[in-house]
């Protein structure tokens, strides 16, 4: 995974969980590197299968585990089954299932760069408040209060060289922008600033460590699909790191 600032764009490459790779994500209560069910880890990671089960819609928020008052967030979810890359945005907290108190709210966020064949897998609400535009274009248009509020745009193609730009404008209600990472921990956006996630499918010649990509070394580099640490087939993840099994 690779972050960093450029100009007034946040440009960041990350991947989403994948059960069975060996790397505890944040999705994940445990991943002991392969899919047999009769270890201590289940075969699914004790992660949602699809980006529905994990938006996990009802009583008008999601409960995707993230949520946090106050705050809208962005991050990517891969299903832990085939790998398919969505791009999930999601604005406060639902009152019903925490007590905390949402205030009212109004979010505006203009996504630019939707690769061909994306479409809205999650509608949170009605499709008014998050909907396509022109080619690559979606838009969203949210006003709630003691709920949370957002939606799922997908699938990505993963590899694949793209680049989508979330532009914001919060008018009420949200105080903080974050981008969460694949371990769980949290970026802080600023506010004023869209975001470009971005795609490659070649991994750079050098990382910012100074170490020189390869698949099997254990580290998600641009153009895998996944590295559980070899290069054998047979265990979840192939031979060149470009396949799920």
């Amino acid at each position: 995974m690779v972050a960093a600032a450029c100009g007034r764009t946040e440009v960041i490459v990350a991947p989403g969980a994948v059960c069975g790779n060996g790397r505890l994500e944040f999705t994940e209560g445990c991943d002991d590197g392969d899919l047999d069910d009769t270890n201590a880890c289940t075969i699914d990671c004790q992660v949602a299968r699809t980006v529905q089960q994990f938006y996990d819609y009802r009583s008008a928020s999601s409960h995707t585990g993230l949520e946090q008052v106050g705050e809208s967030r962005i991050y990517l979810f891969a299903d832990a089954r085939s790998g398919r890359l969505s791009l999930v945005l999601t604005h406060g907290i639902d009152f019903d299932t925490t007590g905390l108190a949402q205030p009212r709210s109004t979010v505006k966020m203009d996504v630019a760069g939707l690769p061909v064949g994306v479409f809205l897998e999650v509608i949170d609400d009605t499709a008014s408040e998050l909907f396509l535009g022109g080619p690559g274009l979606a838009f969203g248009r949210w006003g709630f209060d003691r709920n949370s509020d957002g939606g799922a745009l997908g699938p990505l193609p993963f590899p694949g060289n793209w680049k989508v730009t979330v532009t914001p404008r919060f008018t009420a209600g949200i105080t903080t922008w974050g981008w969460v990472r694949d371990d769980g921990t949290r970026r802080a956006l600023d506010m004023t600033k869209p975001i470009t996630i971005e795609a490659q499918t070649a991994a750079s010649q050098c990382r910012t460590s100074c170490t020189i990509p390869r698949c099997g070394d254990g580290v998600f580099d641009a153009g895998e699909v996944c590295d559980d640490g070899n290069t054998s087939d047979g265990d979840r993840c192939s031979a060149d790191c470009r396949r799920l099994q």
